[in-house]
């Protein structure tokens, strides 16, 4: 049975616009030295603010050319390094902002939403830890919490999903030399359904993800990074069935700055661009990321 083209359009917009949201508030949207330990009994608080924006969405859903997007997320994230795992782990949760302004591909005209995005809950397990050599490996685990603002009648642009999800990073970090350090991480995100897209059930494939990170000390305090991410998987079904043209595949590269303003203060500037996308939006995102620890 073929889908409706207007339902094709709507269902795939909403998970381009709530894959982008995601990338501006999850902390599973990772950064260089991420997984860099500290001794147990450390907090660290982390505030992100974040942009999004494409001018163009790729693939059949969008044949006039005329979906636009724009995010932008405030989240704070708190965690802690402890050894209450029986190893050293760090639990934490993720509370994110977000306003989304869209004209949603095949719609007429743009909507915009803000409010609570889904928080997230969670944590690393660290199998390795030796940061005399800056040498770590670790599975991060992340729950999201549909409690998000959400409106089922206009979904797309919804801070919120109205679903479950859970998200799985495996990392591991090598020091390599006394300035480098190369990062691997592999990313599956899996998604619960939402029973109330436009009264109906949207479901969601898993998208898997590979992020890689190349980050050099520039001096004692700053240090520069290049970053890329690729995406493959997350395909929708609506009402059991599957859409057409749904399945998301994406090339994010981009470079990261960091600076130690002070002992216990970090600034990082992150920019990145897709540079080959789709079914999904093709645009720019920045970050602007202060870390306080105690």
């Amino acid at each position: 049975m073929t889908t409706p083209p207007t339902l094709r359009r709507l269902a795939t917009g909403l998970a381009t616009a709530l894959a982008l949201v995601a990338t501006s508030t999850q902390a599973a949207d990772l950064n260089a030295r991420d997984f860099l330990t500290a001794p147990a009994g450390t907090s660290v608080g982390v505030l992100y603010l974040a942009n999004q924006q494409a001018d163009r969405f790729h693939g059949a859903a969008d044949p006039e050319g005329r979906a636009r997007l724009d995010v932008n997320a405030l989240a704070y994230r708190q965690l802690w390094f402890s050894d209450v795992c029986g190893r050293l782990c760090t639990p934490q949760f993720i509370l994110p902002l977000v306003e989304v302004d869209a004209r949603l591909p095949g719609a007429a005209e743009r909507e915009r939403q803000s409010g609570l995005g889904d928080p997230q809950v969670g944590g690393t397990l660290f199998f390795i830890d030796r940061p005399e050599s800056r040498t770590a490996s670790g599975l991060l685990t992340l729950l999201t919490l549909p409690i998000g603002d959400y409106d089922s009648q206009r979904p797309g642009t919804s801070p919120g999903a109205n679903r479950w999800a859970t998200t799985f990073v495996y990392n591991h970090t090598q020091g390599v030399g006394d300035d480098w350090i190369l990062e691997a991480n592999l990313e599956a995100q899996l998604y619960g359904d939402n029973d109330d897209y436009l009264g109906m059930t949207l479901e969601q494939d898993p998208l898997y993800r590979l992020q890689a990170f190349a980050s050099y000390d520039i001096t004692s305090s700053t240090y520069g990074a290049l970053r890329l991410i690729h995406a493959r998987g997350g395909a929708l079904h609506l009402e059991g069935q599957a859409l057409d043209n749904t399945r998301q595949r994406y090339t994010q590269v981009g470079v990261e700055l960091g600076y130690q303003l002070t002992p216990r203060n970090q600034l990082m500037l992150a920019l990145s661009r897709n540079v080959d996308t789709d079914n999904a939006f093709h645009g720019s995102q920045a970050l602007l990321r202060l870390a306080h620890v105690w």
